[in-house]
Order: C-alpha cells, then structure tokens, then sequence
C-alpha cells in the first residue's frame, strides 16, 4: 500500500513551489514535522493492526476463548468413545452382630466377622445410531468368613455384556454429537471474527491518534507563523502601517492559538495511552503514525448488487449464522422431545455372561455357568394435567419465534451491509473530494499570504485563508480515517475479503 507521511510532504512541495511565503512558513511546517519525527519510532496502521492480533492482551483472550471451544468439543466428544473404569473395594470389613431368625421363629443375636472385597474393570459406550448404551466388565469377588469355622470364597465373572437400548424416545447421543461440531464451528469462526473485529477497533484509536498529531503539527506551525506575524506587526504599529485593532487581533489570535495546542497535547497523550495499551506497548513509546492511502484496487467503489454476494458471505461465514443454526437444533430437539413425552416408552435391558464361584480363585474361572437377563421396561402416560400438552405447544412456539428472529436477523443484516457498503463508497468520494479541497486550500493560502505580504488584504482575510488550509488537511485525515473503519468494519460484519474476493474463515 502506498504509504503517505500524513501527506504533508506533498503538501509542502505545493506550498514551496511557485509561491513567496510569508516568513518560510512552509519552512517553518517542515521543521516542526522533521522535529516532531525525529528519533520516533514510525507505525502505519497495517503494521498496528499485526501487532494487535499477535501481541495484545485482546487477542491472548481471544485465543483463550478459541482454546476453551476446542476443549469443549474434545469433552463432549469423548461421551461418545469407550469409557473404560476400574472398580476395587480392597477390602470391605465388618464386625457387627446380628439376628438370625431361628427354626421356631425366635431370634437369635449373633457376632459376625467377614471381609469382601471385590476388583473389576468395565467398559461403556454410547451408541449414536440407536442412542443406546453397550457394556463389557468382568469382575472378581471374595468372600472371607473371620468367625467360627472360617471359610473363603471367590465369585468371578469373566465375562458380562449387556445393552441398553431405549425405545419411542429422542436420541440425546446424536443429537450432542452434532451440537458439538456446530459449538466448535462457532468457536472458531468467533476468533476470525474478534480478529477482524480488533483490526477495526485498532484503525479507529489509530486514526483518533494521528489527528491528534496533526493537529499538533498544524497549530505549532500556526503558532510560529503567529509568532513572525507579532513581531512584525509590532514594527508596522509603531510605524503607523497598521491600526491597533489588526494588532490586537494578532495577539489574540496568537494566545487562542497557544491554548489550543496545549489541549492538543494532552489529547494526543491520552489517545496514545489508549492504542499503547490496545497494541499492549509501553507507555513511554514514543511513535509517530503514517496514513495510508487506499491503493488503486481498494479505491474502486461497490456496485450495491454486491450487497447480495456480501450477504451471502455472512450466511457462510459469520457466527452469529452458526449460533442462529444451532438455536434452530436447540429447538427440534425440545420440539421431539415434547412429543416424545407423550407416547409410550420402552427400555430393553439384556445381558449375557459367565460366572463361577469356588474356594480357590482358580478354580472360580473353571466350568464356567452361563449367566443371562433381559428386561423390557414400559412407561405409559395415562394423566399428566395437561403438562405434556403444554410442553408440545411451548416448544412449538419457541420452534416458530426462533424462525422469526432468524428472519429478523437476515433482514437487519441485509440493510447493515447495505449501509457498510454505502459508507464504504462515501469514503472514498470523500478522499477525493478532500485531496481537490486540500489542493485548492492551498493555492488560496499561498495567494493570501502573499497579498497580505503585499498589505492588500487584512489580517482577517489572512487568517480565513490559514484556518481553511488548516481544516482541508484535518479533513483529509478524517476522510482516510473513515475510508479505513468502513473497510475494517465491513470485513468484520461479512468475514469477507472484497480485495481478494476470498472468505477471511477459509484463509484462516
């Protein structure tokens, strides 16, 4: 990109080049800017905006937060692989006394000493497909009498396995699954997009410090304009060339001048605070920003039926889409659920295995028996007061308000790019228009000063034709500044790139 010194190098030329200046007052600019640059460290705004997205504290937080979707995603993920666990109770002890009850049915207080302990492994895993559950363990348990005639005793099972399946109800194991690829989606277009977000809010504290630093620039050069204009007008006053009045005016306009430039040295320190800490420097730094001029391809304005391409860019690319499609899943879910509720449901429960028990342990896995079960669990709905039909209709509603707000959302977005993409050919309009207006602000100033060298025109006249130059050049760095908030700010809104015509998601 073309990089311009806050184009009063141009500027100066023009002023230099066929004019006699009163005092060197183009001299006088040129001084105050080499003074003003020297031993400075010189940042445009691109170089500004790669160290926000590699060094700020913004962008540590914003890669926390992508960290932490990625993590969600491999947590919700990891429901869905097998989960394996080993049990042990090593050992289980008790001493107490009991009652037996005898032959006769009285009641017989006993002490009773034993140990049991037990170690097993498991293995559990969700079933996406079926939303069901399918289970391996195998375990070993022992049994020690401590009392009387003391004995010992294994139970082993080397082999359980078992499923759970239900039946007529809503698959919350799928249904996680495909929420969790949606979060993580979300996450990571989020950063892009916080990404391109910081950009936009550095060009903004960029540009708020650069016209601060013009306007210092163009007040100390007023300032020693002013200056000059006061000795001689004193001169002129005590030769009787010039009223009172004219010398007055200079005087004052000489201290309003001087205040100004005091308030425009704390604002630049406070706005240079603000981007120090954004860019996350020192403090102390000491920086001098440069403009930077749209190039050739960035200077071509939108066509508005860029809008629907622009549009269609932020479905594909934005998060807020993403979040929008995941409120849509949210909401069938809770819809199916809702109906669900109000059928029948069942519940298979199986298991097939081996177990033995023996005085030896290995003894407990020799002829081994066969051990099975299988359970089929039915609930039936028969009154609920009105609660499962009330749930349906929630669910419902909330499915069809989501749809509205969706439909909201695409129409508020479709009229915000339309007004990003007319502001962006705004400012651009409004460079050009500021580097005619500057031009010729100048030519008036040169023409002016000379006149008012010549004594054909007053003070008054003169200081018309001073502040209008002043302001042309301060329009020109609002006119950069707003050319670049609308570049950024449309980049962040589509996550598009208009100048390579990519998606900023997919480059990233």
């Amino acid at each position: 990109m073309e990089i311009i010194r806050t184009k009063y190098n141009e500027l100066l030329g023009q002023m230099m080049a066929g004019h006699q200046i009163i005092n060197g007052v183009a001299i006088i600019i040129l001084i105050v800017w080499s003074q003003f640059t020297r031993a400075q460290t010189v940042i445009t705004l691109q170089q500004a905006i790669v160290l926000a997205q590699q060094s700020s504290l913004q962008v540590s937080l914003n890669k926390n937060n992508l960290e932490i979707a990625e993590q969600t995603y491999k947590l919700q993920r990891a429901q869905l692989f097998p989960q394996v666990n080993l049990n042990a109770n090593l050992p289980g002890y008790n001493s107490s006394i009991t009652s037996v009850t005898q032959p006769d049915g009285t009641i017989k207080f006993t002490t009773v000493e034993q140990a049991y302990s037990n170690v097993g492994i498991s293995l559990s895993q969700k079933i996406a497909a079926t939303g069901g559950t399918f289970t391996a363990s195998s375990n070993i348990n022992r049994f020690d009498l401590l009392t009387g005639n003391r004995i010992s005793t294994f139970n082993t099972q080397p082999y359980v396995l078992g499923i759970v399946q239900p039946l007529f109800r809503f698959n919350e194991t799928a249904y996680n699954l495909k929420t969790a690829k949606i979060s993580k989606l979300i996450g990571s277009k989020v950063f892009v997009k916080q990404q391109e977000q910081l950009a936009a809010d550095v060009s903004s504290l960029f540009h708020t410090v650069l016209q601060a630093q013009t306007n210092i620039v163009l007040l100390t050069a007023t300032s020693n304009t002013t200056d000059t204009l006061l000795k001689t007008a004193k001169l002129k006053l005590a030769l009787g060339k010039i009223g009172e009045e004219e010398y007055l005016q200079i005087q004052l306009e000489q201290l309003n001048t001087t205040a100004q430039l005091q308030q425009a040295q704390n604002d630049v320190e406070l706005a240079k605070n603000k981007l120090f800490n954004m860019l996350n420097m020192p403090t102390k730094s000491e920086i001098v920003l440069e403009a930077t001029k749209p190039t050739a391809i960035q200077q071509q304005q939108l066509e508005q039926t860029s809008s629907t391409i622009l549009f269609t860019q932020y479905k594909q690319n934005n998060p807020e889409y993403e979040q929008q499609r995941l409120a849509q899943m949210q909401n069938y879910a809770a819809l199916q659920r809702a109906k669900y509720t109000r059928l029948p449901s069942f519940n298979i429960i199986a298991g097939y295995g081996s177990n033995q028990s023996a005085p030896l342990l290995n003894d407990a896995y020799q002829n081994l028996l066969t051990q099975r079960n299988a359970t089929v669990g039915v609930a039936v709905p028969l009154f609920t007061a009105g609660a499962n039909s009330a749930s349906l209709k929630i669910a419902t509603y909330q499915q069809q308000n989501q749809q509205l707000q969706l439909q909201q959302l695409e129409q508020q977005m479709m009229n915000s790019i339309l007004g990003q993409l007319l502001a962006y050919n705004n400012a651009l309009m409004l460079i050009h228009n500021a580097q005619l207006t500057d031009s010729l602000a100048q030519r008036r100033y040169a023409i002016s000063t000379n006149k008012f060298n010549a004594g054909k025109i007053t003070y008054t006249d003169f200081l018309l034709a001073q502040n209008q130059r002043n302001q042309s050049k301060k329009n020109y760095i609002n006119a950069i500044a707003s050319y670049w908030q609308a570049y950024y700010q449309l980049r962040a809104s589509t996550m598009y790139d208009i100048e390579t015509q990519e998606s900023l998601y997919n480059k990233n």
